[in-house]
């Protein structure tokens, strides 16, 4: 018995789901749709992909050549498009042959590629088979994540340490793969064998001391009546599944206000670990099965397709088989499966047969993929040595498709689930489509959000509060950034002067202005408001308190010209500990209903871990004086000749200024000197700009421990030709560098 036709018995969970209840929009044709969040179950979209036998995508269908049929009713085509979304290439910068990671991030351009979440089962894959994890998942993201693409890293046994949550960055996304170890349990076919055989051990000795007769040893076996044949670890085994199958219910759900998308999760495992056909001897058995249906369901309800990539390659004599082998299972030497009943045990339960166990589990284990994979819309690459061509399908399948709208019948709240079916007229084609979707149960939309605002006006209540607004709270909680209103952030930490071991992250902002609304007002002046509110997301996903403020802009008809031209800016802090953040900012305008928000990733490094450290980089151009910024850094203000910019591409003539801090650790109090250089490098390795400095401390009354030195240096552009360019900044204490390497901050400008 497979395990689709376990779940195909069992009853459908009970689910509530949510699909945009807003008048859908027709994308442009050939065009990737909008993202849009949903709300309820008033619009239903699917997508599709349509191949021939061969193959290969059919990409001339019309909306007239399409069915949709829903519990098997016909049902109206509202809207209709072609998804073809381009793959770009990752930018390298060519002197160094791989990708500079940007020190800004912007929401200019609304995200247009595809999807990826990748969850690595560590839960179910060997420790053995760790690399071959890492090197599947790292060619995936290298050959196949487009940097118009945006993609997660999630692990099944909850690693915060290790998980990345969305981002463009495919360095960052490589670097949690690379966290991988894979902890799957023990064969339970081997555990049950090694209990037979501790059994015969048992048996044997108590024969050889006297006290071997069978109603001896039936009272001194505690297992009476074959219970034997359970797993030992079967409640632990039964946790990780649970836990797995949870997992990929929860990004489900998680994914289910990602509309106008095709959502791809790619799950590296070996299958759902747990002998499902045995719910006598396995008693997780039924709850396992419920928890498959409802992540299914989950993935159903918000179009989510799993791909499960099985890293086992062709099955054959896996490790398992090698170390029953080695254990000497008797049917491997040619002897009958073991009885009980010589053991102690008043019944005869079904003989252990190892061998047959252990392909037992094999299979199961794949069909749990193949379930997962077929009942959500996507495919099970299991039995394969290379991955390569189911790669290069996700891929395919994520950047062509069709994508369909209608409205569907009116359901009462029970939760019962909806099956979907899309034909193709034109014969011999195949179609692959969402299976399906739920009715809501429960509190209404109307019902859920009267609570939330009820609970978020209690806590406004409370100190320390956080203050913002529901509008901008909800796009700050969106699973992927908002572009309704564009901005820039660049980030950079340096020492808290306040404490030695947090940092001082100094945040720029930067509004682009031709989308910022300016409302006459009585007076002849021109006004909006703009609400800034960002916080931190630690890498065990916790939220920590935020920052808040607003920018009142009642402006001249004249300052009003300058911020439509060049935008406003701000430059908050914040204070965080030392460990690797998600900064989400977002930025409304109170006048009208744009709202925006930027996913930042940083790492916040502990300033006092070397005996040489560097800070962030912050730059300033004359040309950014331009910008109006009401809420400036007072610490820059001391420093630069302007405020921070964000900005990285400057025109020839403009003079930059560079800040960065370098911090002496060393305790030894004896006279020193750090030489610090920067350098504007060409991507041919010309160096455009050149400068040294000696910061020397020698002259002291009294050379001090954890001194910290501002380092400012202009650069003027007038000389430079038109290009991109690396500016690395290089400290360096003088004296033995092999003890003492450089230590640096780079990043890239035009």
């Amino acid at each position: 018995m497979r395990w689709n036709r376990i779940f195909a018995i069992a009853a459908a969970a009970a689910l509530a789901v949510t699909v945009d209840a807003q008048q859908p929009q027709q994308p442009a044709p050939s065009s990737p749709p909008a993202v849009t969040f949903q709300a309820e179950v008033t619009y239903v979209d699917v997508d599709a992909s349509v191949f021939d036998q061969q193959g290969n995508f059919i990409s001339d269908l019309k909306k007239e050549d399409f069915e949709i049929f829903e519990d098997g009713k016909p049902q109206k085509v509202e809207t209709f498009s072609l998804v073809e979304i381009p793959f770009e290439r990752q930018d390298r910068f060519r002197l160094l042959d791989r990708p500079i990671r940007p020190d800004v991030r912007s929401n200019r351009r609304p995200f247009d590629g595809r999807l990826y979440v990748i969850v690595l089962d560590d839960f179910d894959v060997a420790t053995s088979r760790t690399p071959i994890v890492k090197k599947a998942a790292r060619q995936f993201i290298e050959k196949n994540f487009g940097a118009n693409d945006i993609g997660a890293v999630i692990y099944t046994s909850g690693r915060s340490d290790a998980m990345q949550d969305f981002t463009t960055d495919s360095q960052l996304l490589l670097a949690s793969i690379d966290k991988f170890i894979g902890r799957r349990l023990r064969s339970a076919t081997l555990e049950k064998l090694d209990k037979y055989y501790q059994n015969v051990v048992l048996a044997n000795s108590m024969s050889d001391d006297g006290s071997g007769d069978q109603t001896t040893q039936q009272e001194q076996n505690p297992d009476q009546g074959g219970h034997s044949r359970m797993d030992p670890m079967d409640f632990e085994r039964t946790y990780r599944a649970l836990n797995v199958l949870n997992s990929l219910k929860n990004l489900s759900e998680y994914l289910e206000g990602v509309r106008g998308r095709r959502k791809s999760l790619l799950l590296f495992s070996e299958g759902i670990d747990y002998m499902i056909l045995d719910p006598f001897n396995n008693q997780g058995a039924p709850e396992i099965i419920h928890a498959t249906q409802d992540a299914i369901n989950a993935a159903a309800r918000a179009n989510v397709n799993f791909f499960t990539l099985d890293p086992r390659g062709l099955i054959g004599m896996t490790s398992e088989w090698m170390e029953m082998q080695g254990s000497g299972a008797p049917e491997l030497l040619g002897n009958p499966a073991p009885s009980m009943v010589g053991l102690g045990f008043s019944t005869d339960p079904q003989p252990i047969n190892a061998q047959s166990d252990l392909m037992t589990e094999l299979r199961l284990s794949q069909d749990s993929l193949r379930t997962l994979a077929e009942e959500t819309g996507g495919f099970a690459a299991v039995n394969k040595n290379s991955l390569d061509d189911a790669f290069a399908r996700i891929a395919e399948v994520g950047s062509r498709y069709y994508v369909m709208g209608y409205y569907p019948p009116t359901h009462p709240r029970d939760g019962r689930f909806h099956k979907i079916e899309v034909r193709v007229k034109r014969p011999g084609l195949k179609v692959t489509a969402r299976k399906g979707y739920a009715s809501p149960r429960g509190k209404t939309i109307e019902e859920r959000k009267r609570d939330e605002e009820a609970r978020r006006a209690r806590d406004a209540r409370k100190p320390l509060a956080d203050k913002t607004s529901s509008e901008l709270r909800e796009t700050l909680s969106m699973p992927l950034p908002q572009s309704g209103l564009s901005f820039s952030v660049q980030a950079a930490a340096f020492r808290n002067t306040g404490s030695k071991k947090d940092a001082s992250v100094a945040v720029t902002i930067e509004v682009d202005g031709d989308r910022l609304p300016l409302n006459p007002l009585p007076s002849g002046l021109v006004g909006n408001q703009l609400e800034f509110s960002m916080f931190d997301l630690t890498e065990a996903g916790k939220a920590q308190q935020g920052v808040r403020s607003t920018i009142d802009l009642t402006l001249r008809p004249d300052t009003a010209q300058r911020v439509k031209f060049a935008g406003v800016r701000a430059n908050p802090r914040m204070i965080l500990a030392p460990g690797r953040y998600q900064i989400r900012v977002g930025v409304r305008e109170t006048g009208g209903p744009s709202a925006g928000s930027v996913f930042y990733d940083l790492q916040v490094p502990d300033f006092t871990k070397d005996d040489l450290m560097i800070s962030g980089l912050l730059l300033t151009a004359s040309s950014a004086l331009v910008t109006p910024t009401p809420q400036p850094d007072p610490v820059v203000a001391k420093l630069l000749p302007g405020p921070a910019t964000s900005r990285r591409e400057f025109a020839k003539g403009d003079r930059l200024a560079l800040l960065a801090e370098i911090y002496d650790n060393d305790s030894s109090r004896q006279p020193r000197s750090i030489d610090v250089s920067v350098r504007l490098l060409g991507e041919d390795g010309t160096e455009a700009f050149t400068a040294r400095d000696t910061i020397d401390n020698a002259g002291a009354k009294t050379p001090k421990h954890w001194d910290a030195y501002s380092y400012t240096k202009e650069i003027p552009l007038s000389t430079v030709a038109p290009g991109r360019y690396l500016l690395r900044v290089e400290s360096q204490l003088r004296g033995n560098t092999k003890l003492k390497p450089a230590v640096e901050t780079v990043i890239t400008i035009r």
